[in-house]
């Protein structure tokens, strides 16, 4: 049996013991719940779209890349031209004996096994090859470009010289129109001389979706550089694009389907003929007339060069592409243009 004074003792420790527990509760009960953090759920930054400098359309990965122009020949003894179909953007221009030349405009990223046949540089086509800060692939040339090649800021890669290694002679063609590119050569010729990502230097012109223009404002357009070299855009609206005519003739690319364009630039440049061979000047600085043609309509304006060729209205606004393939009809004067 407990004695009187252990009995004492766990009275006491009894008493204690429920005085702590009350005042635990007590306190408990009264003491505020504890501040929680208060997150804020904002939404996660959407990624920039990358996009194609050269047609506005979206590309999935990094587009780190260098251009690349090629001369092109527009002969009619050499058509169907290899890797047409594959340029974002081309060209045209009379050359001599009343007979276009073409450039075509590609990404080093573009899968394209043959691009030709490659034929000769003039001042004009290597001033708007400049305007890309890439490659300018050619085969010789007049004699005023070839002295002024060096001092442009582009890499000249002329076919006549150290640069034949990003060249080949394709056998079943007939020379002089048998000189062909790729990218593979493009590639080898980015590593050799240093040329990636040069994209980060380029002013694109402006892209947009078009969604309201209806057919009636959609004109087709014929560019007159003679009869045998007489252009017509006919805009399909089944497959929603221009397709291209030549002579009376569908244009065919090597894959045996008809050329076909999302935007059509009319580029009024005047040229003279300067000598015996028919070779011609054009001023690419000076500015001058505009059209363009695509679901917007009938575009019309003026085009500045300050380094970049671009094209506005009379308030000043940029001229609209929608994205897709451009290409650029560059003539003497409107009088060879109808529509």
């Amino acid at each position: 049996m407990l004695s009187h004074r252990s009995k004492i003792y766990v009275a006491i420790t009894v008493v204690l013991a429920a005085v702590i527990l009350i005042g635990v509760a007590v306190f408990g009960f009264n003491k505020k719940p504890a501040a929680q953090p208060v997150i804020n759920h904002l939404p996660s930054p959407v990624p920039e779209e990358k996009k194609n400098p050269f047609s506005g359309q979206a590309v999935e990965n990094e587009f780190g890349f260098f251009p690349v122009a090629v001369m092109v020949d527009n002969g009619w003894d050499v058509r169907p031209q290899y890797g047409l179909s594959q340029a974002d953007i081309i060209y045209e221009a009379l050359a001599e004996s009343n007979i276009t030349r073409l450039m075509a405009i590609y990404s080093s990223n573009t899968k394209v096994d043959k691009v030709g046949p490659v034929r000769s540089a003039r001042p004009y086509f290597a001033s708007w090859a400049e305007e890309y800060h890439g490659a300018y692939l050619h085969v010789g040339g007049s004699p005023d470009i070839l002295a002024l090649l060096p001092k442009m800021n582009l890499e000249n890669v002329d076919q006549i010289g150290v640069s034949e290694i990003y060249f080949w002679r394709e056998k079943k063609l007939k020379a002089p129109h048998n000189v062909l590119t790729s990218q593979t050569s493009w590639l080898r010729l980015g590593e050799v001389r240093g040329l990636s990502k040069k994209d980060q230097m380029i002013i694109s012109w402006l892209f947009e979706e078009a969604t309201t223009t209806g057919r009636a404002n959609i004109k087709d357009v014929t560019i007159n550089y003679n009869d045998i070299y007489k252009v017509d855009w006919k805009y399909n609206d089944k497959i929603g694009v221009y397709q291209r005519f030549q002579g009376d003739q569908p244009f065919v690319y090597d894959s045996g389907d008809q050329a076909g364009a999302d935007n059509i630039i009319v580029q009024i440049v005047p040229s003279k003929i300067v000598d015996n061979l028919g070779r011609r000047e054009m001023n690419v600085k000076k500015g001058g007339a505009v059209l363009i043609f695509n679901k917007f309509g009938v575009q019309s304006g003026s085009w500045e060069n300050n380094g970049r060729t671009l094209f506005y209205n009379d308030k000043k606004e940029e001229l609209k592409l929608v994205p897709g393939k451009t290409w650029v009809q560059v003539v003497d004067s409107l009088d060879e243009v109808k529509y």
